[in-house]
């Protein structure tokens, strides 16, 4: 069977944005399965963050604009960031009450509540030193140049590949046509086309 994985990643999207364009971009292409991975805007994207009853309702409805195009879904957990790099881009982050952890941590909380086939990015990344370290899945001057501390390397994007990979074989999803759905991350911010988690899905399929 011939597998075809569509990045339908946009930077800076919540999931207000991913609603927004569901049609054009998922629905349109026909898929049998959607790997849903999205909240980090949600909850720290200053100036664009959705409080928690406002991002459920948004990702209940996503999931049922899913379920009623005939797809199945494989939804992601949120991965952590290096605080003192992430600040440096959002400045607006260190005025949260809470830590961005702390943000997050509830949102992860409910996306393990669905029931449904997951994939623990998560996990993936904190199976790597959350700092400035080389082999971190964030990128940090030593492994890619650049004091980002939210966006993964190109390391990172394939081992949550993998991890998708092995979910979909796991939950027995289908893979003849796939989308991946949400927002930098799936994109791949910083990275080679051929190196985002999307193309590296579509090799180990």
């Amino acid at each position: 069977m011939t597998v075809r994985v569509f990045n339908a990643g946009a930077p800076g999207n919540t999931t207000r944005e991913l609603l927004a364009r569901f049609q054009r971009d998922v629905a349109m292409r026909a898929p049998e399965l959607i790997i849903l991975w999205a909240g980090v805007n949600d909850r720290l994207y200053p100036g664009h963050t959705l409080e928690l009853p406002e991002f459920e309702e948004n990702y209940r409805e996503l999931l049922e604009r899913i379920e009623a195009i005939g797809a199945e879904v494989l939804i992601g957990t949120l991965p952590p960031q290096f605080v003192p790099y992430l600040v440096e881009q959002f400045p607006g982050v260190a005025a949260y009450p809470e830590s961005p952890a702390e943000r997050l941590a509830p949102v992860n909380a409910f996306l393990h509540t669905l029931g449904l086939p997951l994939a623990d990015f998560e996990a993936v990344v904190k199976s790597r030193p959350i700092g400035e370290e080389r082999e971190s899945y964030l990128r940090n001057p030593a492994n890619s140049g650049v004091r980002d501390g939210l966006h993964l390397t190109e390391a990172g994007a394939e081992a949550v590949a993998q991890c998708a990979a092995a979910a979909i074989r796991n939950y027995a999803l289908p893979t003849g046509r796939i989308v991946c759905f949400g927002d930098s991350l799936t994109y791949g911010l910083g990275l080679r086309r051929e190196t985002t988690y999307p193309a590296r899905l579509a090799e180990l399929l």
